[in-house]
């Protein structure tokens, strides 16, 4: 083969491949319109939509450099997933956002990973300096343990002072500076992950209910455990047995998430009151969990937030899986997530007002 024809080649390759990366892109604009127990490839698309996304831009920049009608495909692949790459990246406009006359509430809803920071210490004392400086008024908590080994007293004991209205419930907790009128707590079917919500008096008469929820989690983590638990035992795991590990107990979280997201929702609907929804959901803006949990809510991101967001500190900062979702009744203000080591999550933050 001449050094021509081998040109036509991979000429013809790299248009081939993207397009099939468009078609595949395009589709995972889509996941989220698809339950997981019906199609786990449309899944596993909106998981790595991310990495997809990066590579079109990479390919969009590198047909535009060589000036090929080609650029076409990683463009519309890049503009059917705007309300994805919305969800992570917004360029606010005018940042003087006004009060529209209501009651200001801060919020903030962080995994804390049982208190235990990246050093393996107590990170308790370093969340509360932090909530007393940002001046937050209800705090959302998941994984949340209410004895870290060598505090010498309790976390709701600790935060009484700063919040005295507490609603706790196994590992979820929620600290509020307003009254707690009413509360309930939500278990899921075979599973450790939870939800609970609470209804808050805000004043004037004016109550708001505050769902906070962790969702199921991805898995993966724990498929990798159990495979270095067995070669610590002796028991010798191929890649491909890894992988089928891995990948099993991710279908099972995605079953089990998908039917968490169907209750929270049912709740969400019966709600009368105006709603806060938020937490950690251990899914992406392109997955089932969010476009359903999300229904008719605002992402308090997109109305309210600025810049790049993400929430999961691994994964090379790729994921945005914590959440803040609000009544259409409520108007954001402010929206952001400081880098914080205090758990493999950061703290989300967001300032609403409730009409008058």
């Amino acid at each position: 083969m001449g050094k021509l024809a081998l040109y036509k080649f991979a000429y013809f390759i790299s248009i081939v491949l993207t397009f099939i990366l468009m078609i595949l892109t395009i589709l995972g604009a889509f996941a989220g319109n698809v339950n997981p127990k019906y199609n786990l490839f449309m899944a596993g698309l909106g998981l790595i939509l991310p990495i997809l996304l990066i590579i079109n831009a990479g390919v969009f920049l590198y047909w535009l450099c060589r000036w090929k009608i080609w650029v076409a495909f990683p463009l519309v692949a890049l503009a059917v997933n705007y309300h994805y790459i919305s969800a992570t990246i917004q360029i606010k406009v005018n940042d003087d956002i006004a009060a529209n006359g209501g009651n200001a509430l801060k919020l903030m809803t962080f995994n804390v990973r049982n208190f235990i920071d990246d050093n393996q210490d107590d990170s308790a004392d370093e969340i509360k300096s932090f909530l007393e400086d940002e001046n937050i008024s209800v705090v959302c908590l998941q994984e949340y343990k209410d004895y870290v080994n060598g505090r010498p007293e309790r976390i709701c004991k600790f935060l009484a002072d700063r919040f005295p209205y507490q609603a706790i419930s196994g590992s979820i907790a929620t600290f509020s500076k307003l009254p707690i009128i009413k509360k309930d707590y939500i278990t899921f079917r075979e599973s450790n992950n939870c939800a609970q919500w609470v209804d808050i008096e805000t004043g004037h008469d004016k109550t708001i209910r505050i769902i906070n929820v962790h969702m199921q989690t991805t898995g993966i983590n724990s498929a990798l455990r159990q495979a270095a638990k067995m070669e610590n035992q002796g028991i010798a795991i191929s890649e491909g047995q890894r992988m089928n590990m891995v990948t099993g107990r991710m279908e099972y979280e995605y079953i089990r998430r998908a039917e968490q997201a169907d209750i929270i929702s049912d709740i969400v609907k019966d709600t009368q009151t105006p709603i806060i929804l938020c937490g950690d959901f251990n899914d992406t803006p392109a997955s089932y969990t969010y476009k359903r949990l999300k229904g008719k809510l605002k992402d308090g991101f997109k109305s309210a937030g600025s810049g790049y967001m993400y929430t999961y500190r691994g994964a090379k900062g790729l994921m945005r899986i914590d959440y803040i979702f609000h009544s259409q009744k409520l108007e954001g203000m402010d929206y952001y997530s400081p880098s914080r080591d205090w758990s493999d999550h950061n703290p989300v933050i967001m300032e609403l007002t409730m009409p008058e």
